[in-house]
């Protein structure tokens, strides 16, 4: 991943909002057809244009034993600095329960348009386009949860607070506030004074309400949260080496949180992959959430058929098998 190159002043405000684009290729993306365990897994790929006039790259993993049957979808919402690849990580647990995934490049990554991204603040609207855009397109899509990570853990919240639709949210490693996160980062990796940083915060939150168009302080994730419905769930993931967003983040975050929640902490980094009993066990939490709200979902496993009639042995499918060692793509992320 290049780095881009910043003019002198521009290394103050553009980092936050023009980090690294991850570039990949579709490839990158596996095979449009493939299989999870029992599951054969058909890919996708669509383009939708958003409520600001840009194009954004999706791709949707659907069962295909459930293309004509009522099941959710999860919209996976990456960091910043990466792209829909990252969706490829949650595809083993969330497929084989007949649990759809929709990646998407959010506005400003990966091959999506956009000059810049905003942490949130125009990713949120994108997740409610691109729920439109399920809604009129797929009419077997029942309800419609977020699994974010990073930035788009924060987006998560965002939408949740914009449609209520969504009832279900994913959020590993969110920050609860923009300026205290990056106040933290700046005393913890520079050593900047707060009265010092005071004077440069004004100066990025400036720059970046002309240039990229949002206000910062409108990233008080601690205050939008405390608007969502009570019916809404959320597993707020946690790792205790995250030295990026601190622990403290998700767990002010869960303690605000007026809904059905869980926080999970466990050994890891910002960036390290997740552990598999962790992953396990927040899937355990969305189906169960997820077959309060839905009476017609087909959440447990099926065989898969031949009209109805003979089952297909696995070994015949003659589909690739699903490789699941992805790390997350970035390591610059906020």
């Amino acid at each position: 991943m290049k780095q881009p190159e910043y003019k002198c002043t521009e290394k103050l405000w553009k980092p936050i909002v023009r980090p690294p684009r991850h570039n990949y290729r579709l490839k990158d993306m596996g095979n449009e057809i493939f299989m999870v365990q029992d599951t054969v897994v058909k890919r996708i790929d669509f383009e939708i244009v958003n409520s600001r006039g840009l194009t954004l790259q999706c791709s949707l993993f659907e069962p295909v034993r459930m293309q004509d049957k009522p099941h959710p979808c999860m919209i996976y919402l990456h960091g910043n600095s990466s792209s829909r690849v990252e969706s490829l990580t949650i595809l083993e647990y969330l497929l084989p329960q007949n649990i759809s995934v929709c990646g998407i490049d959010l506005s400003g990554s990966g091959q999506s348009q956009g000059e810049y991204i905003s942490l949130g603040f125009y990713e949120s609207r994108d997740v409610n386009d691109l729920y439109n855009y399920l809604r009129s397109n797929k009419p077997f899509i029942t309800q419609i949860g977020l699994w974010g990570r990073s930035m788009g853990s924060v987006t998560a919240i965002i939408a949740a607070s914009l449609n209520s639709n969504f009832k279900m949210l994913v959020c590993d490693s969110p920050f609860s506030n923009l300026t205290h996160l990056c106040q933290e980062l700046a005393s913890n990796t520079y050593s900047i004074p707060g009265c010092c940083f005071n004077c440069f915060w004004c100066f990025v939150k400036s720059k970046i309400r002309k240039e990229a168009k949002f206000n910062i302080d409108d990233l008080n994730i601690i205050q939008i949260i405390q608007t969502l419905s009570t019916d809404v769930a959320i597993v707020f993931l946690s790792a205790k080496g995250d030295t990026l967003i601190r622990e403290k983040h998700p767990k002010l975050l869960s303690e605000r949180f007026r809904g059905i929640k869980e926080l999970i902490q466990f050994e890891g980094t910002h960036n390290s992959k997740r552990p598999v009993e962790v992953m396990k066990g927040t899937v355990q939490f969305i189906v169960a959430q997820m077959e309060k709200h839905d009476q017609h979902t087909c959440l447990k496993d099926t065989k898969i058929s031949l009209n109805g009639k003979d089952q297909i042995p696995i070994t015949d499918v003659g589909v690739p098998l699903l490789y699941s060692e992805r790390p997350y793509i970035s390591k610059t992320e906020k």
